[in-house]
């Protein structure tokens, strides 16, 4: 990246490193079937990559904090002026393209060595339940191919300054830092726990060079090691950041009292049933519930809990009516309970208070790690010994049931001969003695705005039934799986800035404002929007 042509630079502020995926990342790219899931964005030479625009918009938005609208960041970020005249400026934050990539390794030229195998991609798959129905609604199953956690992304950012070369110092050590700390989240779905991306410490440079000086200019030329500098010393200075976002960290230690796993997207060609994956590393992959059918079934039972309390039944639509109406309906369930709204966010996008949840739901994964050789021969991907009877062998077994996991047969019965029912033998891949790591909630409270304490409250409410085993978890909980043994919550920020278990927060003094804030909402009338009005 070279000084843009035209404006005056006096020094610049330069950072090379590598951000590794926490977690799954999906940043979108161009489709041309609808029906498929939603790809990946690729440039002009087929690699997997994050737009530099994707990178600046983040980092834009993290440095505003608390005010996304705030004007005191438009001499770094640029702007456009709302008016009829010509007034902006560019931005001097400059972010190249970041190619995705298995590792950190540069080739002789300097460029990422090794993008990123597109056939290592995963698949991650949603469906929306009926609240009458308890059945998956009409027209929404999606999904989205994703980056497995794990990979790379090159990272390369300049700060161009004129006067303000101490406070740009001060704010790329700020962005560094987030980026260290993983407050930056990349891309779409982020509140289901995408995106969560951290910084290398090594390979990392930091460079700070000066253009208004002779020395400077040939310690650039030279590529003097003086130019080196430590983040430390970039933050001695006043980065003039808005007030950062208050959050609410909320972690849930469990253990399953029954088998816990979501559906993987496919039917495996030995088991017909089989628990989602993820990666680990290269050669090995886990089980996971994602962030997305953690935060459903809290947004479902959250429904329950202010739909008890206040009274009333979710929308409905008669069984003869069209795909089209049935999910209209299911929007207006989602968008019918302002708290439910303000936590985990709008279903409609026509809406003038249409916003993102408050809730950030963390993948969560097991701590039982499955070499991809055996789960190669569990889903068939390496063929079956017999394609005639296809099965698992003995010493499958064996490996399997060392992990936690045995598979398990069912079929149905027929209710006229009450023998088996032809066709209807099918297979699942229990977990049942698999442990898991805790679950993780982050919810803005700065998002939350003038609804904070009402929306909290049914917050606690809902973790109050989680700690209780009333909330199970996953795929099949009709079927006894799902169920649940929660250990310890433990709340650390907003109301409580010390770390402090869930029944301590319900018996702390901050509790009284919450308490009356609820009863203060559940007072108030629902207002109708025009969405669900047009419903009648």
């Amino acid at each position: 990246m070279s000084i843009r042509v035209g404006r005056r630079v006096t020094s610049r502020v330069r950072a090379r490193g590598w951000l590794r995926t926490e977690s799954p990342l999906h940043v979108g790219g161009l489709g041309h079937d609808p029906s498929q899931p939603l790809p990946i964005a690729v440039d002009g030479l087929g690699r997997l990559y994050v737009p530099g625009t994707t990178l600046a918009g983040v980092l834009r938005n993290w440095s505003r904090g608390a005010d996304p609208e705030s004007t005191d960041l438009d001499s770094l970020w640029g702007f456009v002026s709302k008016g009829r005249d010509d007034e902006g400026r560019a931005s001097r934050v400059v972010v190249a393209d970041a190619l995705i990539t298995s590792d950190a390794r540069l080739d002789d030229r300097g460029l990422p060595a090794s993008p990123l195998d597109p056939a290592r991609l995963e698949l991650r798959q949603s469906v929306g339940i009926d609240r009458t129905t308890g059945a998956a609604a009409q027209e929404f199953l999606y999904g989205r191919a994703v980056v497995p956690a794990g990979c790379h992304l090159r990272l390369e950012m300049d700060i161009e300054s004129d006067e303000d070369g101490p406070a740009d110092e001060a704010r790329m050590g700020a962005l560094i830092e987030a980026l260290c700390a993983g407050e930056v989240r990349i891309g779409a779905a982020t509140g289901r726990g995408l995106g969560a991306v951290r910084l290398l410490d090594d390979p990392f440079e930091l460079v700070v060079e000066r253009f208004d000086s002779p020395a400077g200019l040939l310690a650039v030329l030279r590529n003097d090691p003086v130019r080196v500098r430590s983040v430390a010393s970039l933050r001695s200075g006043d980065a003039g950041l808005p007030a950062r976002r208050e959050l609410l960290d909320v972690r849930v230690v469990w253990s399953p009292r029954a088998p816990v796993m979501v559906r993987a997207s496919s039917a495996g060609l030995v088991v017909d049933t089989l628990p989602l994956t993820t990666r680990v590393d290269r050669r090995h992959l886990t089980l996971v519930l994602p962030g997305g059918s953690i935060k459903g079934a809290l947004r479902g039972h959250s429904e329950l809990v202010e739909r008890t309390a206040r009274g009333i039944d979710a929308p409905s639509a008669d069984p003869d009516a069209s795909a089209g109406r049935h999910s209209a309906v299911f929007r207006a369930q989602l968008d019918q309970l302002p708290a439910v709204r303000a936590l985990f966010g709008s279903a409609r996008d026509d809406g003038a208070d249409r916003r993102a949840g408050a809730v950030r739901a963390e993948e969560c994964i097991a701590q039982t790690i499955i070499p991809e050789a055996l789960w190669d021969q569990v889903t068939g991907a390496e063929g079956p010994a017999d394609d005639r009877h296809p099965e698992l062998t003995e010493s499958v077994h064996d490996r399997l049931e060392d992990l936690g996991m045995a598979q398990a047969d069912h079929v149905a019965l027929d209710r006229w001969t009450g023998g088996a029912a032809d066709g209807r033998l099918f297979s699942v891949l229990e977990p049942h003695a698999v442990n898991w790591e805790p679950i993780r909630l982050s919810i803005d409270l700065t998002r939350l705005d003038s609804e904070r304490d009402s929306a909290l409250a049914l917050l606690l409410l809902t973790l109050r039934d989680l700690a209780a085993g009333r909330i199970p978890l996953g795929a099949l909980t009709n079927r006894g799986f799902g169920d649940i043994d929660v250990t310890e919550i433990i709340l650390t920020g907003g109301p409580w800035p010390e770390p402090v278990t869930l029944s301590g927060a319900l018996g702390s003094p901050e509790i009284s404002a919450i308490a009356q804030a609820w009863t203060d909402y559940l007072a108030r009338e629902l207002v109708e929007t025009p969405a669900r009005e047009g419903l009648r």
